[in-house]
């Protein structure tokens, strides 16, 4: 009797010790071959997808040659923004011409509200990861919190680096 327990339980610590290499295939392994550049994190002066931000990281849901569809968040430290777009490339080359549609949700110490926007902006490819970002955007705030009446439109030029990964 006493062979049999410990024969079982020598099995069983030698089956988790496999299961804890089996998570790492199934869980980690997933995460390393998924498609790359699909991450993105912009460094600077406002964003062409998540607006008032300095610090902002988007994920793109589905790329074409042309397009993508994102969702992120970015945050100016006493503000957040999360949005959902999408970005289309005019011309894309070593210097890309696009342009970005995104609906942003916009929370700050005096107000909160959705933001819908517009940027137009020129992308120049300093390395296959890493661009340099400079344009525009039109902005409409809807919804404020604060004294006021709730509305208020826009125009602000962002510059930026952008590290895809």
């Amino acid at each position: 009797m006493g062979f049999f327990v410990s024969r079982y339980l020598g099995l069983l610590l030698c089956n988790i010790a496999i299961m804890k290499h089996l998570w790492v295939i199934l869980f980690v392994f997933p995460l390393i071959a998924q498609d790359i550049n699909k991450h993105n994190i912009s460094l600077g002066l406002f964003d062409d997808k998540t607006g008032f931000s300095f610090v902002s990281y988007t994920y793109d849901i589905r790329q074409t040659e042309m397009d993508e569809f994102f969702i992120g968040g970015g945050t100016m430290i006493v503000a957040f923004t999360g949005s959902a777009g999408w970005k289309h490339y005019y011309k894309k080359s070593k210097l890309s011409f696009y342009s970005v549609l995104s609906g942003q949700g916009v929370m700050h110490m005096g107000f909160s509200g959705f933001m819908p926007t517009a940027s137009f902006a020129l992308e120049y490819n300093l390395s296959k990861r890493t661009q340099v970002k400079i344009g525009g955007t039109g902005l409409m705030l809807l919804g404020g919190t604060s004294g006021e009446d709730g509305g208020d439109t826009g125009v602000f030029p962002f510059v930026g680096l952008n590290f895809r990964f």
